[in-house]
């Protein structure tokens, strides 16, 4: 199992006062993980938006996530987003993320979330390496 402070993490520490508290399930047989996010004000952008960068780490943890729940202990690698329209502040994200393979200490993932009205936000594909022990 990964070795990162739980409760201090950015993304997912309930601990870090400055965190975003992201609550992340997990469904083994599909190997998704899969939650709900709402911005608020202090994580803007453009005026009235959600900050691309906060999109960002959501794809990212939502990738990690699966990768923690198979029990592989990975650094992130490789990180390619696609921005396809604007989240607006107070408004319900849904994030879902899903293993796509593994090859040697290469675990690849996808993730991408969604708006309250099913329009997809943002997609990404991440690249995971293995720790050696």
């Amino acid at each position: 199992m990964s070795k990162r402070s739980k409760t201090k993490s950015y993304g997912i520490g309930v601990d870090n006062s400055i965190g975003l508290k992201l609550k992340l399930n997990f469904d083994e047989d599909s190997k998704t993980s899969y939650g709900e996010f709402i911005a608020n004000e202090n994580m803007e952008g453009e005026p009235g938006e959600v900050h691309p960068g906060i999109l960002a780490t959501l794809l990212d943890e939502a990738m990690i996530k699966i990768n923690e729940c198979m029990n592989l202990d990975t650094t992130t690698g490789e990180f390619n987003i696609r921005y396809l329209t604007s989240a607006k502040i107070g408004e319900s994200l849904y994030i879902r993320g899903w293993f796509i393979k593994k090859n040697r200490r290469i675990v690849e993932n996808r993730a991408e979330i969604e708006n309250e009205i099913g329009k997809i936000v943002a997609r990404a594909k991440g690249k995971y390496i293995e720790k050696e022990e």
